[in-house]
């Protein structure tokens, strides 16, 4: 570990990955700005690799709060890249579909991540790539249970003095 890397070192876990995730998320949705899918790229993934996906699957799978997601699926759908589809053995369900237009939108967000991962993996093997993905999927599975959705996040305002 290098002298400039020492202040990481005893990080929590959390405040690594948010800062990782800023810069990575920031240059996608910088590079994806033109297909107008703003920072929700893992819900298109999401239902191209998964067939027969509700809102409810995708809420949990994802980690998104159920009212996010309708207004990320109704989105979508206004730009025409989702259709909800009623389920023939349950008409209350219903499942969000890709359409023609996302599966043309898909190539061009599968090509960023790459270059991006390809950037963030500089110096890492295929190997150290897998078992990184691997551990922080562990990792999720490990902690997943943790109370997250009671924690309250203060803000503060800085008092301006009239002087």
């Amino acid at each position: 570990m290098s002298k400039a890397d020492k202040p990481y070192k005893n990080m929590p876990l959390g405040k690594l990955c948010a800062m990782v995730t800023r810069p990575y998320f920031g240059a996608l949705t910088l590079k994806t700005e033109h297909l107008k899918i703003e920072k929700n790229f893992s819900v298109l993934i999401l239902l191209e690799e998964n067939e027969n996906c509700t809102q409810q699957y995708i809420s949990c799978v994802l980690q998104i709060d159920k009212v996010s997601v309708v207004k990320i699926i109704d989105g979508f759908t206004k730009k025409g890249l989702v259709k909800r589809v009623q389920n023939p053995k349950d008409r209350r369900e219903y499942f969000v579909e890709l359409t023609p237009k996302a599966h043309k939108v898909l190539p061009q967000v599968h090509k960023t991540i790459k270059e991006l991962n390809d950037i963030a993996f500089k110096g890492f093997s295929a190997k150290q790539r897998e078992a990184f993905a691997e551990a922080l999927i562990k990792v999720y599975h490990n902690i997943e249970h943790f109370p997250s959705s009671h924690v309250t996040i203060y803000k503060t305002k800085k008092i301006r003095k009239n002087i």
